[in-house]
C-alpha cells in the first residue's frame, strides 16, 4: 500500500504548519477565518514538536510472578520475623489450598523456598486453630499438599518437604483414626496418603522410616495396591546406597509374599551394574524371577553397559547370544543395535545387522527399525561424546526413510552444545520447533542453548529473544543459569526494564542458592570496573530490591566498590540500605560501619559521616569499640574537624580496650590538622614514654608531623635528626614527606627541602620521584608529595 507520508508532510509537520489527507471530508469545505489569530475553526493545524513526535508511553514494570497464595505465606514469614500481626486464619487457608491446587493442575517441583514457608503457613495454621479437629484444611486439601512434595527439586534441597511431609501425613492419620466412617482397604484413595508418605520419605532420605511405615499399614492399606510401595522404598535405599538395608528389605518383601518379578529384579539389578559390583550384577542378574518371568530390556541395557565398562565382553556376549536366539522383540533388537555400537561397530555394520533383522521378522511391520532404533543409536554415541557418529546415524535413518521426531531433535541439540556447535544447535531448534515435545523434555535443552547462546563473543540478540520469548509463550520456568545470563545480556545493553520483567517473572520461584546464582551475576556487574558508575548503581539498584535475603558481607563490599569509585554518596546510600533493613541480621554491623567511616575518611564527605555517625547513634546492637574510634577519628579529621576527632581518643583512653597502635598514629594525625595540636600531641607522646612503649617509624612520623602542623620546625628538626636514636633507623621517605607535607606556608617547605637535600640526600631523591600535587586543604598554593600516610582503623 502506497504511503501518504511524504517529504512534504514530513516538513510540514516538522514545521508545525496545517495539513490534510486527501480523501478527508473537510478539506473541500470551505474554511471561514478565524477571528482570533486566523486559526480555522473546523480543523486546528495540529502542533507536534519534533522530539515529541514519536514519544512513547512510559513503560510499566512487571509485578512479582508468585504462584496463587504464596504472597500470604511470604507475608506471614515477614510478620512472625518482626513479631508483628500475621493475615488472619481464613485468609491463609486460602492461600495454602490455592497454592498446592495451583500446582496440581500443573506439577512441577517445589522449590526449597516454596516448601519452607508453606512449613511455616501449616505450622501456624496448627498452632492456632480455634478447633483441635478442623482448621479450614480438608483431609482432601492435605492430600493435595501432599501430592506435590512427591516433585522434588533438582538442587536436592528437601528438608522442609521432609518436615512438611511428616506434619501432613500425621495430621491425616488423627482425623482418619478419630473418623468411624474410615473403613481401610475398601476404597483405593484410604490408601493415597501413606503410598504418597512414603515416597516423599524415599526421596528425603528417610527409606529406613518408609520400610516401616509400608510394614505397618501393608496388610489394612498397601496390600491391594501391590508392590508400588516397595518399590519406593528400593528405589530409595538405592539412592542412598544403602546395600545392607536394600538386601533386608528384599528378604523382608519375600516374608509378605511379594513375588520377585520383572520390576523387583530390574531395582536390585541395576543398582550393583551402577555401583559396578560385577560379581553382584551376575548374582542378581541370574536370579529367577517370579512365573518364569525375563529381565526388563532396561536392565539389559544396564548390565550390557556395565560389560562394556568393565570389560566383561564374555558375559555381555552370552547375554547378546541369548537375545538373539530367544527371537527378540523390537526392544531387545534396538538393545542388541545399542551393544553391536559398542564393541566397535560401524555405522555401515549396523545397517547390515538392520537389514538381517528385517529378513527374519519379514511380513513383520512392527519389527522394522523406527525413530525409536535411530535415537537409542544417536543416544549412545552421545553418552560417547561422538557427535560425527551420532550424525551418520541420523542420516542412516533418513536413508531407511524414518523420518527424525522430536526426541532426535533434542538429542542432536544435546550433543551439538557440548561440542560447542551453536549454529547447528540452533538448526536443531529450528527442526524442534515443528514437533509436539511430551512434558516438556526439550526445556532444559533450550534453557542450556540460550546460555551457549549468551556466551558467544558476538551475541545475536534477536536469535536470544525470539527463543526466549517461545519460551514465555509457552509458560516455561526459565532455569537460574538462564536467567543470569539474560540478565547480564541485558544489563550490557542497558535494558533496566526487561532485566526487571525478567526477574520479577522468575526469581521468586527458586531456592536461596539458586537466587544467589542470579544474583551474583549483578555484583560482578558492579564490580567490573568497565561498566560506568551510573549503570554499576542501576544494577546495585534492582538485585537490592529483588534479593532482599542478600547477606551483609555482600552489600558491604558493594559499598566499598562505590567507596572506590570515588562515589562516596552512593556508598553512604547502600550502608543506608543495609541499616534500614527490615531483618536485623541484614543490618550493618561493626566492621561495617569501620569500613564506611574509612571510605568516608577517604571521601572526605561530611555530609556522609554526619548522616552515618547519626545511625550509629540510633543503633543501640552496636558495641564501642576501640577500631570503631579509630573510624570516627579518621573520619571526622578527614573531614575539617579534628577537634571532634580527638574526643574520641578520648573516649579510647577512658575505655577498658584502650589503644592500639592505630589509635596513636591516627590521635598524632588529628594533632597535625587541629589548631595547637601540639599541645595534645605533647601529652601523647609524654604518656608513651611514660609508660615505655615501642616506638615505630609510623607513630614517630605521625609525632614529628604532629609538631610540624603547628609550625614547630626546630623542634620537629631536631626530632627527625635524632630518630636513630629512639627509633633505630635513618629518617626515610615518610619522616621526611610527613615532616615537608604538615609544615605551613611555602617559605618553611623551602627550607627543609634545603635542608634536607643537605642532611639526607639519598631519602629525599627518593620522596622527590613520588611526585607532588597541590594541598586540597590549603588555599595558598602549596604543594604536597604524592606519600602514602593511609592507616586502617
Amino acid at each position: 500500500m502506497r504511503s501518504h507520508l511524504t517529504p512534504r508532510i514530513f516538513r510540514q509537520i516538522l514545521y508545525s504548519e496545517p495539513y490534510a489527507h486527501p480523501q478527508c471530508l473537510y478539506r473541500s469545505l470551505p474554511q471561514r477565518p478565524c477571528r482570533k489569530r486566523g486559526i480555522g475553526l473546523l480543523r486546528p493545524p495540529p502542533r507536534r514538536l519534533l522530539f515529541g513526535f514519536s514519544r512513547k508511553p512510559q513503560r510499566e514494570t512487571k509485578d512479582a510472578d508468585l504462584d496463587p497464595g504464596f504472597d500470604k505465606m511470604l507475608e506471614l514469614s515477614a510478620m512472625s520475623r518482626v513479631h508483628a500481626r500475621p493475615p488472619p486464619i481464613s485468609e491463609l487457608v486460602k492461600a495454602f489450598n490455592a497454592f498446592f491446587r495451583s500446582r496440581q493442575k500443573l506439577p512441577a517441583p517445589l522449590e526449597e523456598i516454596q516448601a519452607v514457608h508453606a512449613t511455616a503457613t501449616f505450622q501456624y495454621l496448627l498452632a492456632n486453630s480455634n478447633d483441635a479437629t478442623e482448621f479450614g484444611l480438608s483431609i482432601d486439601d492435605m492430600q493435595v499438599a501432599l501430592n506435590a512434595l512427591v516433585y522434588m527439586p533438582r538442587d536436592f534441597k528437601y528438608a522442609a518437604h521432609n518436615k512438611l511431609a511428616r506434619m501432613l501425613f500425621k495430621e491425616i492419620r488423627q482425623r482418619k483414626e478419630a473418623d468411624p466412617d474410615d473403613r481401610p482397604g475398601e476404597d483405593s484413595s484410604r490408601s493415597k496418603d501413606v503410598l504418597l508418605y512414603v515416597q516423599v520419605l524415599t526421596q528425603t532420605g528417610d527409606s529406613t522410616e518408609a520400610r516401616e511405615t509400608v510394614e505397618k499399614f501393608w496388610k489394612s492399606h498397601l496390600e491391594a495396591g501391590g508392590r508400588t510401595s516397595w518399590m519406593h522404598v528400593l528405589k530409595g535405599f538405592a539412592r542412598e546406597k544403602n546395600e545392607d538395608e536394600l538386601l533386608h528389605t528384599i528378604r523382608i518383601m519375600e516374608g509378605y509374599g511379594v513375588p520377585f518379578d520383572p520390576k523387583t529384579h530390574q531395582a536390585i539389578t541395576i543398582y550393583y551394574a551402577t555401583k559396578g559390583d560385577v560379581a553382584a550384577t551376575k548374582q542378581w542378574y541370574a536370579h529367577p524371577i517370579a512365573d518364569g518371568g525375563a529381565p526388563t530390556s532396561h536392565t539389559d541395557a544396564f548390565v550390557l553397559k556395565l560389560c562394556i565398562q568393565k570389560n566383561e565382553l564374555a558375559w555381555g556376549e552370552s547375554i547378546f547370544r541369548s537375545m538373539l536366539e530367544t527371537n527378540p522383540d523390537k526392544r531387545a533388537w534396538n538393545i542388541i543395535f545399542q551393544w553391536a555400537a559398542a564393541q566397535g561397530k560401524g555405522v555401515d555394520e549396523i545397517e547390515r545387522m538392520m537389514e538381517v533383522m528385517v529378513r527374519r521378522n519379514e511380513g513383520k511391520n512392527n519389527l522394522r527399525p523406527d525413530i525409536e532404533t535411530i535415537n537409542g543409536l544417536v543416544e549412545f554415541a552421545n553418552s560417547r561424546n561422538d557427535p560425527y557418529t551420532a550424525e551418520r546415524y541420523v542420516a542412516l535413518g533418513q536413508k531407511w526413510k524414518i523420518m527424525p521426531n522430536a526426541q532426535t531433535y533434542i538429542l542432536q541439540l544435546d550433543y551439538r552444545i557440548k561440542v560447542g556447535d551453536i549454529d547447528g544447535a540452533r538448526a536443531a531448534y529450528s527442526k524442534l520447533q515443528a514437533e509436539e515435545v511430551p512434558e516438556g523434555k526439550d526445556i532444559p535443552l533450550i534453557n542450556r542453548l540460550l546460555v551457549a547462546l549468551c556466551s558467544v563473543e558476538r551475541v545475536d540478540y534477536d536469535v536470544v529473544m525470539s527463543i526466549a520469548e517461545d519460551l514465555s509463550e509457552r509458560k516455561a520456568r526459565l532455569e537460574p543459569d538462564t536467567v543470569a545470563a539474560l540478565c547480564l545480556l541485558h544489563l550490557q545493553r542497558n535494558e533496566l526494564h526487561d532485566v526487571i520483567d525478567l526477574l520479577q517473572t522468575h526469581s521468586f520461584h527458586y531456592g536461596v542458592e539458586q537466587r544467589a546464582q542470579i544474583r551474583d551475576i549483578f555484583v560482578r556487574f558492579c564490580l567490573d570496573r568497565s561498566n560506568s558508575t551510573s549503570r554499576a548503581w542501576d544494577a546495585y539498584t534492582i538485585f537490592r530490591q529483588i534479593f532482599e535475603e542478600t547477606p551483609v558481607e555482600i552489600r558491604t563490599q558493594m559499598m566499598n566498590e562505590f567507596f572506590a569509585r570515588k562515589r562516596s554518596d552512593m556508598a553512604c546510600h547502600v550502608f543506608g540500605h543495609m541499616r534500614q533493613h527490615f531483618r536485623p541480621e541484614r543490618r550493618p554491623t561493626t566492621d561495617t560501619y569501620i569500613q564506611c567511616f574509612e571510605g568516608i575518611a577517604g571521601a572526605a564527605n561530611l555530609k556522609g559521616l554526619e548522616m552515618v555517625h547519626n545511625m550509629l547513634k540510633m543503633d543501640f546492637e552496636i558495641e564501642p569499640s576501640t577500631r570503631l574510634y579509630n573510624a570516627l577519628m579518621l573520619a571526622y579529621t578527614a573531614c575539617g574537624m579534628p577537634d571532634r576527632s580527638l574526643e574520641f581518643w578520648e573516649d579510647i583512653t577512658n575505655s577498658r580496650e584502650g589503644p592500639t597502635y592505630n589509635s596513636i598514629q591516627i590521635a598524632l594525625r588529628a594533632c597535625e590538622e587541629a589548631p595547637f595540636g601540639d599541645r595534645q600531641a605533647r601529652t601523647i607522646w609524654a604518656r608513651l614514654k611514660r609508660v615505655d612503649i615501642e616506638m615505630t617509624r609510623e607513630i614517630y612520623a605521625a609525632y614529628v608531623g604532629a609538631l610540624a602542623g603547628s609550625a614547630f620546625l626546630d623542634e620537629a628538626l631536631k626530632l627527625v635528626e635524632g630518630m636513630e636514636k629512639e627509633v633505630g633507623s635513618q629518617p626515610d621517605t615518610l619522616v621526611l614527606g610527613t615532616l615537608y607535607n604538615a609544615i605551613p606556608g611555602q617559605n618553611k617547605k623551602d627550607e627543609v627541602e634545603n635542608w634536607a637535600v643537605t642532611n639526607y640526600p639519598d631519602a629525599w631523591a627518593q620522596l622527590v620521584k613520588l611526585g607532588q600535587q597541590p594541598k586540597r586543604s590549603k588555599r595558598d598554593g602549596s604543594k604536597i608529595f604524592n606519600l602514602n600516610r593511609d592507616v586502617r582503623a
